[in-house]
């Protein structure tokens, strides 16, 4: 019996100390189950909170993108106050509402003065800064003091002199406070022009300021951008077991605002997943400590790919799905220390051209898809051997290692035809073209913003040229870069200290007997360079933006000096770039009604090309011209692309053929036919015609024997200046074809 006893207890001791080794192992596996449970729960919320911190410091750079989007002219803001609210609100605020973020915005002046205010996205018709909260002026004066600080405008100036690199042409701040009690982000932007595109503005600008609650918009786009449930905002730190937070600090000294949601556990799923195995099946022990870790290794790997597709997502373009700006810099920093003797990188800067008036014309979807079958197109040039880079609006880079320089003009020709070709987007068979700037390394430099720096001065020069070329950069232009920025300035100044004046060629009637009209015509005496020809400054002029306000300034002229003239009508030209921007009707009658010029003696002359390429809003414009009494000419007749369609659909009343039919008179066999076809063409559709460039008296008895009504030319008189055409109108039909 002792024997047995001892091996029963022996026995039991065995089965107990098996026993409990079997539950300290199992013990000690659960352990260790919960203890990986609990800290992947742990790093997964970590992640979460830093996600939401950033999701929601990113809202204040989705504000800053949303406002640097909105240009404010000066056509807009010098308004009646009524209608300029209008205009704001219709062409700012309520596109500004369409988004639903914002909850109020205004425009103040730099007096303080309050321009425009919507609340909820519906116009305030009282404006002033009663209703705008304190804080929000608080951070009103702060911007306009920081701009004013940084003295932005003096260093675009110096960086458009080529002292330094352009520096950031805004000031933009956002701040977390409370406004009215509730949380909201209180932003303010204050945005400087970019004087190589548009005209150039020394005064300190109007300041954008919004408001965007902390909402259920809010909530909603907070949690699709971190992937997460159940968020709520709580203005203290009580929350459940079930959540996970985090404080957003108010730059207002304020309490911070709590963000609570559910946290994501994905160690407790698993655990939760297991338990019944490991609590049933002691022998597939093992076994399910292998699916833990493998599940943990998968959760692990799951977040490393959120991670990496996230980091991808950074350097790529949404539209196209190309690499974007930031990765070619880093990709350049990366490639051009790396490069092997006698190696070069090639950076192909692609401008495309003609693709604003479809974006214009057709919609942004239509130009959005242009753009994404073009980057589909580039992509496929260089394949794996480069870099195909969409680096914004209709502009693309490509980058390529090249070992002979003939590759280049190969590469480029490529590119260039490539893009030529027909696009078919829906229902329209869309046609650009492309202009190619191209830089060296390290022939041109080591440092990325060199490279992309010198491409798109290479880039000008090609669009100068003619466009659909491309150009190598060479030192020499930004010589002519600097010239061109040199000539912007000085037409700016020009403008200011009175350097510009107005001549007047006559029109006669056709036996040159009668003085009819006359057209208005710019010179510019410079303080230094002596008499500037048109053809140095009207392109510039053009090319910069600068010859709206320029065009602006010679009708101001012609309307104050043809009041002297009251028989007679005065011809205007009127550049194309005029009808791009907004209000042209408006600004013209303004200029008319100010000098008290009758709008029946006025005529503006246009292009066939501008004709060719207007939209709606130009016809628009051209028609409410023409019932303020505004007649208009089409100038350099027959030299574009001349459509009968266009002399049908807009209200023109002339058409005048240009001087190189006529002064191919006699000296080429189809210039007779033409200036004849011409003239009856005008006949047959009601519009009168005017033979320029007329210089020789035979010239003179053709255009007339041909029919046309008017005759312009050196024949019968140069330009001349406002006293020499009134004392030419004093004097007999006689000596006027003597003169």
């Amino acid at each position: 019996m002792g024997k047995l006893f001892d091996k029963r207890w022996l026995g039991d001791q065995l089965v107990a100390v098996v026993g409990l080794l079997v539950a300290a192992a199992m013990a000690a596996l659960l352990g260790v189950v919960m203890l990986v449970a609990e800290r992947v729960d742990e790093s997964a919320s970590a992640r979460e909170r830093e996600l939401m911190q950033a999701a929601v410091l990113g809202l204040k750079q989705k504000i800053k993108s949303d406002l640097g989007s909105f240009a404010l002219p000066d056509s807009g803001l010098e308004r009646p106050s009524d209608e300029r609210s209008r205009w704001l609100h219709r062409h700012f605020g309520a596109r500004l509402y369409q988004g639903g973020r914002y909850n109020e915005a205004h425009i103040i002046n730099p007096l303080g003065q309050t321009l425009y205010s919507s609340l909820n996205g519906s116009l305030v018709q009282k404006q002033d800064s009663e209703g705008i909260d304190q804080r929000l002026l608080s951070l009103v004066a702060l911007v306009r003091a920081n701009f004013e600080h940084a003295n932005v405008i003096k260093k675009l100036l110096a960086a458009d002199a080529g002292e330094r690199p352009p520096p950031p042409t805004s000031v933009f701040r956002a701040e977390f406070v409370r406004v009215n009690g509730q949380p909201a982000i209180a932003a303010v932007v204050a945005n400087a022009p970019v004087f190589a595109r548009s005209e150039e503005r020394i005064y300190s600008p109007p300041l954008v300021a919004v408001v965007s609650y902390f909402d259920q918009q809010s909530i909603d786009e907070l949690q699709s951008d971190v992937s997460v449930t159940g968020l709520r905002f709580s203005e203290t730190a009580a929350h459940t077991k079930e959540e996970t937070g985090i404080s957003v600090s108010m730059d207002d000294g304020s309490a911070p605002l709590m963000l609570f949601w559910h946290a994501t556990r994905p160690g407790t799923a698993i655990l939760e997943r297991i338990a019944p195995a490991l609590g049933a099946i002691t022998l597939f022990f093992g076994f399910v400590t292998l699916i833990v870790l493998r599940t943990m290794r998968a959760s692990t790997q799951e977040l490393a790919v959120s991670e990496r597709r996230a980091v991808e997502m950074a350097y790529r373009d949404p539209l196209t799905g190309l690499a974007n700006r930031l990765r070619l810099v880093e990709t350049l920093r990366e490639q051009i220390p790396a490069l092997a003797p006698g190696q070069k990188l090639a950076l192909f800067f692609l401008d495309l051209d003609g693709f604003k008036d479809i974006n214009d014309t057709l919609g942004h979807p239509v130009g959005d898809e242009l753009l994404a079958m073009v980057g589909e197109r580039l992509e496929g040039i260089l394949g794996s051997k480069g870099m195909t880079v969409r680096f914004g609006g209709d502009e693309f880079a490509l980058l390529a290692p090249i070992s002979q320089t003939d590759e280049i003009g190969r590469i480029a020709e490529r590119i260039i035809e490539t893009v030529r070709q027909p696009v078919i987007a829906g229902e329209h068979v869309l046609n650009v073209g492309g202009s190619l700037g191209i830089s060296l390394a390290p022939e041109h430099g080591r440092e990325p913003e060199e490279l992309l720096r010198r491409a798109d001065i290479a880039l000008y020069r090609a669009k100068s040229d003619g466009r659909g070329t491309h150009r190598v950069f060479d030192p020499s232009d930004e010589v002519v870069l600097q010239s061109r920025r040199a000539i912007e300035r000085d037409i700016e100044r020009a403008m200011w200290h009175d350097e510009f004046f107005t001549v007047y060629q006559p029109l006669f009637s056709a036996d040159g007997e009668r003085i009819e009209g006359v057209e208005t015509l710019v010179r510019w005496q410079h303080p230094e360079r002596g008499m500037v020809p048109p053809g140095d400054f009207i392109h510039v002029a053009e090319k910069s933006g600068l010859i709206v306000k320029l065009d602006e300034w010679v009708l101001r002229k012609a309307c104050e000096h043809a009041k002297q003239w009251p028989d007679i009508s005065v011809a205007v030209n009127m550049s194309p770039s005029n009808f791009r921007h907004c209000n042209l009707a408006e600004r013209v009658k303004r200029v008319v009604e100010e000098t008290g010029f009758d709008p029946r003696r006025l005529e503006i002359e246009i292009t066939e090309g501008m004709l060719l390429n207007a939209n709606d809003d130009v016809l628009f414009d051209l028609q409410e011209l023409r019932e303020f009494g505004i007649r208009f000419a089409i100038d350099d007749f027959g030299t574009g692309y001349s459509s009968l369609g266009y002399l049908g659909s807009f209200p023109i009343d002339k058409i005048k053929i240009d001087q190189s039919f006529v002064q191919n008179l006699g000296v080429k066999e189809d210039a007779a036919a033409i200036v004849e076809c011409v003239a009856r063409l005008g006949r047959a559709l009601g519009l009168s015609v005017t033979a320029e460039g007329v210089e020789t008296a035979a010239q003179h008895r053709f255009v007339r024997a041909a029919g046309c009504q008017q005759v312009q030319g050196y024949l019968l008189s140069k330009p001349l200046r406002p006293a020499e055409i009134t004392e030419l109108m004093c004097k007999p039909a006689a000596e006027l074809q003597r003169a």
